[in-house]
């Protein structure tokens, strides 16, 4: 803080807040009384200060001209030094003037208490010799900003209710018939005059910013026993400080600006303040600014306080209620109006989408620079970060997951497959196993940990969030130095399984390698009991290679409806509007920013639950409609079933989870007939090295007496020994593992060359580095021609196909180097086969036209799946499942949401009648404003689920309103039912005139975003 800034608050101004925190001090609530003399008001202030002007005036007067040449030399100034201070002041009202240095400095530390401050402060107003000399503050900025927290500390809850009072007042009393006063003789004496001076001797004006008056000064009337904090806050207005403020900012300008970041969050401090000065049409002042964000905290602080007490008071105090609570129409177990009596049950019971982004990235200290703001964030949105490093995943890793090879050739080896590839089970009932290798080579939230590092400069690298499939946000969790690692989502799911409980469907780009990562730790068996799975998104899916696709995508998963999981990527383009605002905050601000978007978030996508509920449904419908007459001509001229569509869609799930793999009995033939050959090459090699010993022996030998040239050959006959004696061994290790091998596969007569088997499996060795080489170009070409297949469809919207080029453009460079193996392992056979030309085969579009297939394992061109016309049935097939089981989850959905709306409702009414009955006046008015905002929103919504009553084809209940599971009396629902319908039946003609509320919640849209994402 410069030295012109600190003098500016103290130098010729009456500083009573230091006298307030004073008597805050004071436990015994009486005011401090100084040993040398009281702490004054300001009438008395002014008349002491006049009275030792006059004094000084007398004794300046008695003084010679030497004493009075000496006086000035001390003090340095002229004798006009009030009309310069003010000359001064007019000329450079930010107080940026020059300070002379040879004035004399007091310093103010860190340990003074507030009542030495305040004697210092009063003896320099006061007192001539004092009056010259300037304050000089040497604390840090970091022991300031403490000492700030800390005088803000104690007032909040005072601040608290006196932002009660103001925004909701008691109600004035009807003034009655006056009675007849009895004299009093005490007061007969008393002066009126001083009475009066006496009751506004607090009084004090001060500097006000106010958008909706712009006054630049305002008088607050203070009591004896107020903070001057908590006399602005009755008046509508809060401080930039909590002791002696110099600027005061309006309540509702505070609150506009909320309203304004909320709706348009990279919307800053300064932007607000640069507004403020043009509406007083004076030039920008930076201290406003600072004024705004000290004042804007507080004020948050305030409104988190009336939140909690709202809160309270409808009993919604208990751990995880948010979360629990956030999303009406996802089951809970711990929550009562969700689970409902006689609801259709589903296989998923929550959809939950997660993902990690690093827009809201914050700088870190630089070099040995302290962190100044020290304060720290409390919100029950981000999980601490201690959690979250409880799944690191070298502490929690019960069984190696997948790895993400280290690739040297760049792009060359980006759809290469290592010999060992793992396979990841399947959580779905299928029990199809999925190979996810690929995925994890192609995805950077995939890979290993150890490789997601990140830039130093950075403290927060973004963070991880996740929430329903309504967009409502259940947990965030702060990346901190690193990349997107696994532990952020093991802490995720580790709290939804805890909290949300079983049957989840977790949706992230990753979700194929992610499965196996949560299966690989020691949260892997509670998960997969819990029946539980992750899938991928739909549109990051088309992304991920055709066998992860036909296992993973959820187009073909049951139960998944027709969501699309992109939940997180809509959330991310909206949140993206933080980073200006947040890159260079500090971590308190940047969560109390974060928090703020949450909280919009969740409102905004609640009050849109019934929107998205109406055209989940009626697109469900129009699905069945327009695809079920397709199918059943379809299926008609083919001459097949639906059975037989369900039958053919899991053999080409199994015939991709296979594909490129070496069939395993062919692996144990090739390792027994190896284990033969080199139990041969053992036995050769016995015989060689007995012959090589006996003929070593000397023609003169001697078995009793030795010859004569033994000793010199001593050492050769003993390396001989050694080698025979290591030959034996051998071919005693191989000769057991042959045994071995033998009882394993059953075979009871040891194969040899002149056996057919023995043959043919030689035969297959000679021609095994040919087949691996072809079968990974089928693998590669059938994904191919597969994904081309899906852009020639129609029903594939441009964003879709974008990312389908995208992936078969690298996947073209993967056939590529998969021709240049198999053309080199065709020359190796005898006789060779003829190459083939890459030209022609990247020409190919269906899989009748690729002949090579002949030659491989399984020749796929006569398989039903195959089919193009089949295939085209099978994913209407798919599609229409999809949407039946859309509807089915709807429509208990729908009943959640109106019953929870319905008991909302009457914990409303019975929460503010207990309230207005105990004359509870600033409660009753918090609850109120927020039960009135919440019941309007809640008819929007009924007036919607309503609308999905009257839809063609709704196969919903009659009566929306159910039962809660365990509930003794729901006579009081039925109540309320019928008090909600009446108003929903207003809402619901408001509702369709204004058909731009639609396009409103659309806005952010998964399809506008995609193009923008960098999904390989």
């Amino acid at each position: 803080m410069s030295k012109q800034s600190v003098s500016r608050g103290v130098r010729g101004h009456i500083l009573p807040d230091l006298k307030a925190a004073a008597l805050q001090a004071n436990s015994s609530g009486k005011r401090p009384s100084s040993p040398d003399r009281p702490l004054m008001g300001l009438n008395s202030l002014n008349q002491h200060r006049n009275d030792t002007e006059k004094r000084r005036k007398v004794i300046q007067d008695e003084m010679t001209e030497d004493q009075k040449d000496i006086l000035k030399a001390v003090h340095g100034r002229t004798d006009n030094l009030r009309e310069l201070d003010e000359a001064s002041n007019q000329a450079d009202p930010d107080g940026a003037h020059d300070i002379d240095p040879n004035v004399e400095w007091v310093d103010v530390n860190d340990e003074m208490d507030p009542v030495s401050v305040a004697k210092i402060v009063d003896a320099a107003v006061v007192d001539p010799k004092w009056s010259q000399r300037y304050v000089r503050d040497t604390r840090s900025w970091k022991q300031r900003s403490t000492r700030v927290e800390q005088n803000w500390a104690p007032q909040l809850q005072e601040l608290t209710e006196a932002y009660l009072r103001w925004t909701y007042p008691k109600p004035t009393p009807t003034p009655t018939k006056p009675q007849e006063l009895t004299p009093d003789t005490d007061s007969m004496d008393t002066d009126p005059n001083n009475v009066e001076q006496d009751k506004h001797q607090y009084d004090f004006e001060i500097t006000a910013v106010n958008l909706y008056t712009l006054e630049t000064k305002t008088l607050i009337q203070r009591r004896a026993d107020q903070t001057t904090s908590t006399a602005l806050m009755e008046a509508g207005y809060l401080g930039n400080s909590p002791i002696n403020p110099s600027l005061a900012l309006s309540v509702k300008t505070l609150q506009l600006y909320l309203t304004i970041r909320q709706r348009k969050p990279s919307f800053s401090f300064e932007a607000m303040a640069k507004v403020l000065c043009d509406l007083y049409q004076i030039p920008y002042r930076r201290h406003w600014r600072s004024a705004l964000a000290d004042a804007f905290d507080v004020f948050l602080a305030i409104k988190r306080n009336v939140d909690r007490l709202v809160q309270k008071e409808l009993g919604r105090d208990t751990e995880h209620w948010r979360a629990l609570n956030a999303c009406p129409p996802s089951e809970s177990d711990n929550y009562e109006y969700k689970q409902l009596e006689e609801e259709t049950p589903l296989k998923y019971r929550v959809l939950l989408a997660i993902d990690g982004n690093d827009s809201t990235k914050r700088m870190g200290p630089v070099g040995l620079r302290q962190v100044a703001d020290g304060r720290v964030y409390e919100c029950d949105y981000f999980i601490p970060n201690e959690e979250v490093n409880q799944w690191t995943l070298s502490d929690v890793r019960a069984a190696k997951g997948p790895e993400v090879p280290e690739d040297d050739d760049g792009d060359d080896n980006l759809w290469e497959d290592e010999d060992d590839d793992e396979k990841i089970p399947n959580a779905s009932p299928d029990g199809v196993d999925t190979k996810v290798s690929e995925c994890v080579r192609n995805w950077k939230a995939a890979q290993s940990d150890s490789k997601k590092r990140t830039m130093g400069m950075f403290e927060e690298t973004g963070w991880f969030a996740g929430g329903c499939r309504h967009g409502l946000i259940f947990w965030v969790a702060d990346m901190i130095r690193s990349g997107e690692q696994a532990k952020y989502g093991l802490s995720f799911i580790n709290r939804a399984l805890s909290t949300l409980g079983p049957r989840l469907l977790i949706g992230y780009d990753i979700g194929c390698s992610f499965q196996k990562t949560i299966q690989s730790t020691t949260l892997g068996d509670k998960f997969v009991e819990s029946g539980s799975r992750c899938c991928v998104n739909a549109y990051h899916g088309y992304a991920h290679n055709f066998p992860c696709q036909t296992a993973n995508h959820p187009n073909n998963l049951e139960g998944c409806g027709i969501e699309d999981l992109e939940t997180m990527e809509r959330f991310f383009s909206l949140s993206n509007a933080l980073a200006p605002v947040i890159r260079y905050a500090s971590r308190f601000r940047r969560r109390q920013f974060l928090h703020l978007f949450l909280q919009q978030n969740d409102w905004d996508k609640y009050a849109a639950l019934g929107v998205m509920l109406r055209n989940n449904y009626k697109q469900a419908l129009d699905i069945i409609k327009d695809l079920v007459p397709v199918l059943e001509r379809v299926v008609e001229q083919l001459g097949i079933t639906t059975d037989d569509l369900d039958q053919w869609q899991q053999e080409q799930a199994h015939y991709f989870a296979t594909l490129g793999k070496e069939p395993e009995e062919n692996v144990f033939r090739v390792t027994y007939v190896e284990l033969l050959k080199e139990l041969q090459e053992a036995e050769q090699a016995v015989t060689a090295k007995n012959r090589g010993f006996l003929n070593a022996a000397p023609d003169d030998y001697d078995i009793n007496a030795g010859g004569k040239t033994y000793g010199s050959e001593l050492s050769e006959t003993r390396r001989l020994e050694s080698q025979r004696k290591h030959a034996r061994d051998k071919r005693e290790r191989v000769e057991i593992e042959v045994l071995e091998m033998e009882q394993r596969l059953g075979i009871a007569t040891r194969w040899n060359p002149s056996m057919e088997e023995y043959t043919n499996t030689v035969k297959y060795i000679a021609e095994r580095k040919y087949q691996r080489a072809l079968d990974k170009l089928q693998k590669l070409v059938v994904q191919r021609l597969f994904e081309l297949h899906r852009l020639n469809m129609s029903g594939v919207g441009y964003r879709a196909r974008s990312l389908l080029a995208k992936a078969m453009k690298s996947r073209s460079r993967a056939i590529q180097n998969a021709v240049n193996q198999f053309n080199h392992a065709a020359q190796q056979l005898q006789p060779p086969r003829n190459p083939i030309d890459w030209q022609q085969l990247a020409k190919y579009n269906f899989v009748e036209e690729f002949n090579l297939l002949r030659h491989t394992a399984r020749d796929i061109r006569e398989e039903k799946w195959a089919n193009d016309g089949v295939r085209e049935a099978m994913k209407m097939h798919q599609r229409i499942k999809r949407a039946r089981e859309e509807l089915l989850r709807l429509n208990v959905e729908i009943c959640r949401l109106y019953t929870s709306i319905a008991n909302e409702k009457h914990v409303f009414r019975k929460v503010l009648d207990r309230l207005f009955k105990a004359n509870q006046v600033q409660h009753y008015g918090a609850v109120e404003l927020y039960c009135c905002r919440r019941v309007q929103v809640n008819n929007m919504i009924v007036s919607y689920l309503l609308e999905i009553q009257r839809l063609d084809g709704y196969t919903g209940p009659k009566s929306l309103l159910g039962k809660r599971k365990g509930a003794v009396d729901d006579s009081m629902d039925q109540d309320t039912d019928s008090s909600t319908s009446d108003s929903d039946d207003d809402s619901d003609g408001d509702a369709a005139n204004n058909s731009d509320d639609d396009e409103m919640v659309q806005v952010g849209g998964i399809v506008d975003f995609i193009a923008d994402l960098s999904t390989i």
